[in-house]
């Protein structure tokens, strides 16, 4: 790989960034993350056993992540389609696969960093130490949520080519398999969310968990690697398979 092909990539990912950080998408990006935070629901806990506000707040975060990543994946890949932002992008030197990987990148970066910062709310509304591992706990079911959410919506965008129509579909599905299925299954938010959190809270609070408000009953270790691997191994085919379609088989009017 030549020298220039490194610097195009991080430059690709620095213009995504930038635009990311214009003004009214930063705003609307802080805004929606700290306002999920604001509005979750909380619970007059004892001091020993607070860091279940995580738990209780984590349905309203993934319900407004879900809308802003899927508006501003579907706004980056294909809004840029409709707009012909693609088409004139690939008149510079650039390559497909380096466009690609840096929307990805970028916007994923962008989001996680607002919704991450804004969560940390979290630590001064229930009076939690920083040191608390069920925060860093919920950061990652938190995470694995916006890569599934990231990867629908570009998968979407690759077959719709239209900015509204993805973000609708891609809110509507995820929100449609969240009612669809048992609040205990693996193919919900809420699901997944259950059995990692209830797993690592046996782990890290043995004396105080109260699995009642959590799960019926302790968390296996394989309910919880099935939590994990289930998002990862979706987003890592889906993605797959749209990066081979946008860098071979997309046309671009």
């Amino acid at each position: 790989m030549s020298k220039a092909k490194p610097r195009t990539f991080f430059r690709l990912i620095l213009w995504e960034i930038e635009s990311c950080l214009n003004l009214p998408i930063l705003s609307l990006i802080v805004a929606s993350a700290i306002f999920a935070v604001l509005v979750q629901s909380s619970y007059a806990w004892t001091l020993a056993n607070s860091y279940l506000n995580l738990y209780s707040g984590a349905s309203t975060i993934f319900l407004i992540l879900t809308l802003v990543a899927s508006t501003l994946f579907s706004h980056s890949f294909a809004g840029s389609l409709g707009r012909g932002e693609l088409k004139r992008m690939l008149s510079y030197p650039v390559k497909r696969w380096q466009i690609f990987i840096s929307k990805v990148i970028a916007l994923t970066l962008i989001v996680f960093v607002a919704y991450a910062s804004a969560f940390t709310l979290n630590l001064y509304l229930s009076s939690l130490s920083l040191l608390e591992p069920m925060f860093y706990v919920s950061l990652f079911n938190m995470f694995l949520h916006l890569l599934l959410v990231c990867t629908i919506s570009v998968c979407i965008s690759m077959v719709s080519k239209s900015e509204l129509m993805s973000i609708l579909v891609s809110f509507l599905l995820v929100l449609g398999l969240d009612n669809a299925f048992d609040a205990r299954s693996y193919f919900t938010s809420s699901g997944r969310f259950r059995y990692i959190f209830g797993y690592f809270e046996q782990l890290t609070h043995p004396n105080v968990s109260i699995f009642g408000m959590v799960v019926d009953k302790p968390v296996t270790v394989e309910q919880v690697t099935v939590s994990i691997a289930l998002p990862l191994l979706i987003t890592a085919i889906a993605l797959t398979a749209s990066f081979v379609y946008f860098t071979r088989k997309m046309e671009v009017d």
